[in-house]
């Protein structure tokens, strides 16, 4: 048979172009875990850059809370930019959906973004980060998913309540309702997770459950993303829900916490 030259020439071009970005395809296929050294542990990592102050008497400190960052790359970078001018942020806590497919390039995508803060941040995982190997990505990059530290005698509680895209029935609520418990050394417990309680991934069972878990251990506020907006709110009695907008909405939400009292400042970019 006799193949004409430009039949010839168009399948050398298409095999050379498989071969040379054959890497790049598979290195972002969704179910492969590849996390970069300088990438691995952040939250650990993170905290570590708090201390000594995290050890310190407690006196007032800000947090900044972002959420959702998915898709909104140029306004996660402006929304970083605008925190980096604020002077008083002691850190930052990311409340999940760091992507929207999981795949490794957009938790470097989101990783690249976020380590040009001036200030540390803790990274919560959302549903979209438990898509395809999502969760092993997270957990090799972050760590775990259901942790807890403290700072200046304030303990942050960090929920994983994702069930959809993890394929199960409930979250670790008996992991919770333990972490949330206060000795009394704490002036503040705050609870924070991706998804708010009455949202259509919790059962009504599981709804009322994490409401009553709150209450059991005088929880006066938990904080969530997933919303893309803000809101706050006391669905179900005294407790405080709050969700962070996400950075296209150009709001910056703030925890300023006293020794008496949690307040929110709401700014705007």
């Amino acid at each position: 048979m006799k193949t004409s030259r430009p039949f010839v020439f168009f399948t050398a071009i298409l095999v050379s172009l498989i071969t040379s970005s054959c890497e790049e395809v598979i290195e972002y296929s969704p179910y492969q875990n590849i996390v970069p050294k300088k990438w691995k542990n952040q939250n650990i990592s993170n905290y570590n850059a708090l201390l000594p102050a995290a050890n310190e008497e407690f006196e007032p400190f800000k947090v900044a809370l972002i959420a959702d960052t998915h898709t909104y790359y140029d306004e996660f970078e402006k929304q970083v930019k605008f925190i980096n001018s604020l002077a008083d942020i002691d850190f930052v806590i990311h409340l999940g959906d760091v992507t929207l497919s999981a795949n490794s390039r957009e938790f470097e995508w989101y990783s690249d973004i976020m380590n040009k803060l001036n200030v540390p941040v803790i990274t919560i995982i959302g549903n979209h980060d438990c898509l395809g190997n999502g969760y092993s990505i997270y957990t090799d990059m972050f760590g775990d998913s259901n942790f807890y530290f403290e700072y200046r005698d304030v303990k942050f509680v960090i929920f994983d309540d994702i069930i959809w895209e993890k394929h199960i029935a409930d979250p670790d609520f008996t992991w919770f309702n333990n972490a949330l418990n206060n000795d009394g050394r704490y002036k503040h417990v705050i609870p924070f997770a991706h998804i708010a309680p009455w949202d259509d991934q919790f059962s009504m069972g599981n709804e009322l459950y994490y409401n009553y878990i709150l209450e059991e251990n005088h929880i006066s506020l938990s904080v969530h993303g997933h919303d893309h907006h803000y809101k706050w709110k006391q669905p179900y009695g005294e407790v405080n829900y709050m969700t962070v907008p996400s950075p296209d909405k150009q709001e910056l939400i703030i925890l300023d916490i006293q020794a008496e009292d949690v307040m929110v400042e709401r700014l705007y970019y």
